[in-house]
């Protein structure tokens, strides 16, 4: 008689064991998930950042009234001025949306709101917007 293989009971109790860490993996995974794309909102807020100083140093130390409009003297705008020339990646629906020229409201959201003093923009607000929508996960000022 052949007594070679695995019984009924000992495959059972492998089944039991794998689906006891798939239950504990998976949360972890899917957490792990959602923090990497609010590291990516914030790194979007980091560069739309970079390309509003870069604005103002070109534009005499005035800052852009919004992403896509006002332009400086050589005619870039913040958004010509990001990496691409173009818009960057929402993290949380993978749409080239962001920045927006609102405060960040929806998952994803990076928003540009410039500070005006005497009718001068003298600086900025960056906000970018974690996987809960309204909840900040940064907010950037400019230097003032």
């Amino acid at each position: 008689m052949n007594n070679k293989g695995f019984t009924l009971i000992e495959l059972m109790i492998v089944v039991v064991i794998i689906g006891i860490l798939a239950a504990i993996a998976i949360p972890n995974f899917i957490s792990m998930q959602a923090r990497a794309k609010e590291a990516s909102v914030k790194s979007n807020c980091h560069t739309v950042q970079l390309a509003a100083e870069d604005f103002a140093v070109q534009n005499d130390g005035v800052y852009a009234a919004n992403v896509g409009v006002d332009a400086a003297p050589n005619g870039d705008t913040i958004t010509a001025m990001l990496p691409g020339g173009g818009l960057l990646e929402n993290p949380f629906t993978k749409a080239a949306t962001e920045p927006v020229d609102v405060a960040a409201a929806t998952s994803g959201q990076t928003g540009y709101v410039p500070i005006v003093m005497a009718l001068v923009n003298v600086g900025y607000t960056i906000t970018g917007c974690g996987k809960d929508a309204g909840v900040l996960v940064i907010t950037l000022s400019s230097g003032q």
